[in-house]
């Protein structure tokens, strides 16, 4: 039962992790104004008191403290040498305390220099606390200076000879002098010395990492994942080093299964992970061989089998997976989302009122679901039924008034089917002052503002940034370009170019490459490009099953 318990709380980190770009999950303006509320209500408080007295540097203490929780560390960095200057000198605690939370601050801005100085005075008033002298060490190691770092941890490591985190830090410090032989003897030892502690094995991972040995730091991460009851490090190390060592990853997490081919774990962190580049063939047969093989039962194995068939346009499969996922949790309401797009586009021709049907069912329990009604107001556009389609729209924005998709598509209501320039223009712009992200979709938003030259640049932007080996950002870039489409500027040829980049680093969703029309982002305008279908064709492995 534990086994099943810890495979449960992977399934619900990796569906944070991995979501796609719709389903991510996002604080809604409510969520953000009540947390907005109580930290005014904190921060309110405090203020008062240092109004009434601003000597009192208890409080002002505390205040550096929620400064720093709030992310605004040079008022935190102000009110904590405040503190320190109004200290009498016999309150040597708080003036420990208050260097440590100055050295905090000075870490989490990289202003490592005067880091060091807070924590010089931190150990002189206490040379014996090891959290400081740990401070010191990996600062120290941070700014190059290796002899002060492996000082440190020596230092440690007398008081504590089994801190593995030393030991970590020491083999941290032998790599970078090219002694690997001594930087594996201290990691290894704290592997052998605590077999059970999952920190260990993901210590050891990045240091393999750094010696460029990928395939053993993946190895490292799964074992981890092993042995650990809390597997959340562990998971968040593996999948973000799989957006640079991809292949690494995928291979020890088959040799995993090969060697335990009874565990579903391993298949289904492997689906999970192929999922999140875009490599659904991939993904769909790691998801088979847990249906197949009666490895694990649980709702959202069906569910990602049926994404992977959506993706891949094998809408039969999909549909029965989905219902299964349906039938096991019917609460889930982005399962009702992917089952009306199932429907959409299964059998010859395309059936609006089904889908509609099934999203009217989801709403009628969770009436301001975002995915359910984007999904239902893109229904209701390809009807023509333009008015419901805002009505939508707009109750969406109102509890999520940020979310770029629908920002957008309002505004493409608004511009292309209902004559409102100026209802368009505000949404357009509003997506087109978000930060240059790819979720943001702002290229888009700047091609409708007319700013073609800086949507151009936000595509290379995301391009140049973008990390994932599946070619996700080069699709959107594609879509963007070709969308653009001046002949004058080569638009046409660079989305082609973007393209094909996207295929040769995987990009699987057959449905994204041949099918989907929606209003943003889509291929229609790409598919006349002569040279189109061909490169799809060279390309037909990425839509296929396989290890």
């Amino acid at each position: 039962m534990m086994r099943n318990f810890n495979l449960i709380k992977c399934v619900v980190l990796l569906m944070l992790l991995v979501a796609p770009v719709a389903l991510k999950a996002q604080m809604t303006d409510d969520d953000i104004r009540v947390r907005n509320r109580i930290n005014e209500a904190v921060m309110g408080v405090y203020n008062s008191a240092l109004d009434k007295d601003p000597s009192d540097y208890n409080t002002r203490f505390a205040r550096a403290n929620q400064l720093y929780y709030n992310g605004e560390y040079d008022k935190a960095i102000d009110d904590a040498k405040m503190v320190i200057a109004a200290i009498p000198n016999k309150e040597k605690e708080l003036r420990y305390d208050s260097y440590m939370l100055l050295a905090t601050l000075y870490d989490a801005k990289e202003d490592y220099q005067n880091e060091i100085e807070a924590l010089r005075q931190a150990i002189a008033l206490n040379p014996n606390s090891l959290p400081c002298i740990d401070m010191m060490a990996k600062v120290s190691y941070k700014v190059g200076d290796l002899a002060a770092s492996e000082h440190n941890y020596n230092i440690i490591l007398r008081d504590n000879p089994l801190s593995y985190d030393a030991m970590y830090g020491l083999a941290q410090i032998e790599v970078q002098r090219n002694n690997y032989e001594k930087a594996a003897e201290y990691v290894d030892r704290a592997v052998s010395l605590f077999t059970a502690e999952p920190q260990v094995y993901i210590n050891r991972s990045n240091v393999l990492m750094m010696m460029q040995q990928y395939e053993p730091a993946a190895q490292d991460l799964i074992s981890a994942l092993s042995v650990g009851s809390d597997s959340s490090d562990a998971l968040n190390a593996l999948v973000q080093m799989s957006d640079t060592h991809y292949d690494a990853v995928m291979d020890a997490l088959a040799n995993s299964y090969d060697k335990a081919p009874r565990v579903g774990t391993f298949y289904y962190v492997r689906a999970i992970i192929a999922m999140r580049h875009q490599h659904y063939g991939q993904a769909l047969r790691d998801l088979k061989s847990i249906m197949f093989n009666n490895l694990y039962d649980y709702h959202s194995i069906y569910y990602y089998a049926a994404q992977c068939q959506r993706e891949l346009t094998q809408w039969d499969d999909a549909l029965n997976n989905i219902n299964k996922a349906i039938a096991m949790a019917p609460d889930e309401m982005d399962y009702y989302a992917l089952k009306s797009d199932i429907i959409q586009y299964r059998g010859r021709g395309a059936n609006y009122d089904a889908a509609i049907g099934v999203l009217n069912e989801a709403l009628a329990k969770s009436s301001s679901n975002v995915s359910l009604l984007m999904a239902k107001a893109r229904i209701l556009l390809k009807q023509h039924k333009d008015n419901d389609a805002l009505a939508c729209l707009n109750t969406l924005l109102a509890n999520n008034s940020s979310n770029a998709e629908a920002l957008l598509l309002r505004g493409w209501v608004n511009k292309y089917r209902l004559n409102n320039e100026t209802m368009a223009l505000a949404d357009f712009e509003k997506v087109g002052s978000f930060n240059n992200d790819l979720n943001n979709l702002k290229g888009f938003a700047l091609h409708e503002l007319g700013r073609d030259e800086d949507a151009r640049k936000w595509a290379k932007e995301i391009v140049q940034k973008g990390v994932l080996p599946g070619g996700e950002m080069y699709y959107y870039a594609a879509a963007l370009l070709s969308d653009i489409g001046d002949e004058n500027n080569g638009d046409n040829r660079q989305a082609m170019e973007y393209l094909r980049s996207a295929l040769a680093n995987g990009y699987g969703s057959l449905y994204e490459i041949n099918i989907n029309e929606d209003p943003y982002v889509n291929l229609k305008l790409l598919r006349r490009n002569a040279e189109f279908k061909s490169t799809i064709e060279q390309n037909q492995t990425n839509f296929q099953e396989r290890r």
